[in-house]
Formats: structure tokens, C-alpha cells, sequence
């Protein structure tokens, strides 16, 4: 079974934006978010380029590693919700380029300018040859030895939300999204399941380094 399409998507995200950024605010100081991005500024700290978020939301993380980690680097945030960059842009202010846009066609991004790409919780939108158009799409704005950190929900089949939401949306496991990161020209470092405390599903870490040249025997 497909995801379900864009414009669904992003009315759901449109209609709870307000309430997932009141979330982040708490969630944001999670270990598994400060640990992430303190890892990120040491593996970037000799790479010039943005970190770019392609599922910023209302703008938790960049504004995490601005704050806490690296308050020179250029920011760029991408949502498909424009009531999410907005949230974004308050939280933000002139510090990041803001974008509404596709998380699998970074059209205002140049190749080879970005030191680091984030994407969490957002794959489960994508259906499998989307997340290929995907990380070919990340591949291409990294810089060499640039840093792709991925969170995901982990498992196989659809994600049930409930009676909170008729969204159709999709696992991955670890095995699968390496194995896509290596097609698009990335080699994984670490791919971790971890649990979610109050939460039916566990997460999965996937953090790469852009080959300086895609691996050509994938």
C-alpha cells in the first residue's frame, strides 16, 4: 500500500503544526537529540557548507545546533507545511533560509554546498523509490565527507495511526535504509534501533558520510 499523497500530508501537518511545535519544546532536549547534533558539530567541524534540514518543522533542531553547537553555520530549513516554516521562521528569525519545498527536490540548493543533511521522522511519508529519489537528491548537496543523519520509524508495513489520522505511512528497517543510503552513493557509520518510551514503535538512527564519489560497485 502507497503513502499517502503530498497534499495530504501536508494538510495534516497544516492542521496540527501548532501542537507538534508545544511538543517539540520538550522533546528537543531529549539524549537523542543532543547527542545526535554534538556529534554532528564534531564530524562537520572542518567542512565548510549549510546544515540543512529537509523536514524542519517548526524549526527545533536548527535552532538546537545554532544555539548549543555551531552559531556561525549557515542554516537552511525545508518543510512541506508553510504553516511550519512559519512557526520555523519565528523561532529562527534571519539566522536560516526557510523554504516551503519537497524534501526530494532541493531546487534552491546548490550541489556540493551543504556540510550535513538532517531528515527525522519524515521518511515514513515517502513510499521506497521516493526515499531513492531522496537520498540521490541528498547525495547531490552534500559536500565531500559531508554528514547525512536520518531518524526514522523502524519495522516493516504501515504505521497505525489510530483514530487520530486516516494517513497512510511506512517503516523501514535499518537493513533497508543502509542499503538505500549505499545505492545513493553513502557510506552508513552507524544504524541503531532505539525505543520510544510511551510509544507503540522504535526509531531508527541512520547517520552517513558522502563518499567522495558514489560507490560505483553498488
Amino acid at each position: 500500500m502507497k503513502p499517502s499523497p503530498r497534499n495530504e500530508v501536508r494538510e495534516m501537518y497544516e492542521a496540527t503544526a501548532d501542537s507538534y511545535a508545544e511538543m517539540m519544546d520538550t522533546e528537543i532536549k531529549l539524549p537523542v537529540y543532543t547527542e545526535a547534533l554534538k556529534r554532528l558539530q564534531i564530524h562537520i567541524s572542518g567542512l565548510s557548507g549549510a546544515v540543512i534540514d529537509t523536514a524542519c518543522g517548526p524549526g527545533h533542531m536548527l535552532s538546537r545546533y545554532r544555539d548549543h553547537h555551531d552559531p556561525e553555520r549557515e542554516m537552511v530549513g525545508i518543510d512541506l507545511s508553510p504553516r511550519m516554516i512559519s512557526l520555523a521562521r519565528k523561532r529562527l528569525g534571519s539566522d536560516a533560509r526557510l523554504l516551503v519545498g519537497d524534501m526530494r527536490e532541493l531546487k534552491e540548493v546548490e550541489s556540493c554546498s551543504a556540510a550535513a543533511l538532517l531528515n527525522w521522522f519524515a521518511l515514513h511519508h515517502l513510499s521506497l523509490a521516493s526515499v531513492q529519489v531522496a537520498m540521490k537528491e541528498w547525495h547531490r548537496v552534500l559536500v565531500p565527507g559531508g554528514q547525512l543523519l536520518v531518524a526514522a520509524w523502524e519495522g516493516a508495513g504501515l504505521i497505525d495511526y489510530g483514530e487520530t489520522s486516516n494517513i497512510v505511512a511506512v517503516r523501514y528497517t535499518c537493513s533497508e535504509l543502509s542499503a538505500l543510503a549505499v545505492e545513493a552513493g553513502f557510506k552508513p557509520v552507524s544504524c541503531v534501533v532505539t525505543p520510544v518510551d510511551d510509544f507503540p514503535m522504535d526509531a531508527v538512527h541512520l547517520e552517513c558520510v558522502k563518499h567522495s564519489k558514489p560507490d560505483k560497485s553498488v
